[in-house]
């Protein structure tokens, strides 16, 4: 079983406070960045241009990415993901290493429990070679790629992988 699938990456107090330090936030944040911010597909455009309007590097988003700005605009990013796919918030459940170039932030995926048991017996196939067609997301890396990718990277792209898998889920039942 992969460490994410388990019940201390689903509710562990670094991934509680984190969630709830953004929600209790993020009224201020809506208010300070021109409010209506709904949790619909097409507001991630309206944050994409927000960020794209604050940084214009990756170095600089990675500066900031602990700050109010960043830490709430992942956790939107999440939760606007999140209404359209069934996915769930997941996190390692102790601090990662200082010198981690990448990972321990809160990450989304599809849960196992969702899942009929054709999908797993499909998941697990797939598994043994090695591939897991479940979407992976971590909203504070999608908004960091923006930066690192240019232009040509959206925060709706993250949509398509949820869709991709919502085809598996579709092929794998008419098996």
């Amino acid at each position: 079983m992969n460490p994410i699938d388990t019940p201390e990456w689903a509710d562990n107090p670094r991934l509680n406070t984190w969630l709830a330090a953004q929600r209790e936030a993020f009224p201020l944040w809506a208010e300070e960045h021109g409010g209506g911010w709904d949790f619909t597909i097409d507001s991630l455009d309206r944050l994409e241009a927000l960020l794209r309007e604050r940084f214009a590097t990756w170095e600089e988003a990675r500066a900031a990415a602990d700050g109010p700005l960043l830490s709430v605009a992942a956790w939107y990013l999440g939760e606007t993901l999140i209404r359209g796919s069934g996915a769930e918030w997941r996190c390692v459940p102790t601090e990662p290493p200082a010198d981690l170039p990448a990972g321990g932030k809160p990450i989304l995926i599809i849960p196992l429990e969702t899942m009929t048991d054709r999908e797993l017996a499909a998941l697990e196939r797939e598994a043994k070679r090695g591939d897991d067609p479940r979407p992976y997301v971590e909203p504070a890396g999608e908004i960091s790629s923006m930066f690192a990718v240019g232009p040509d990277h959206r925060l709706r792209d993250a949509l398509e992988w949820f869709e991709d898998f919502a085809q598996w889920r579709v092929r794998v039942a008419r098996r």
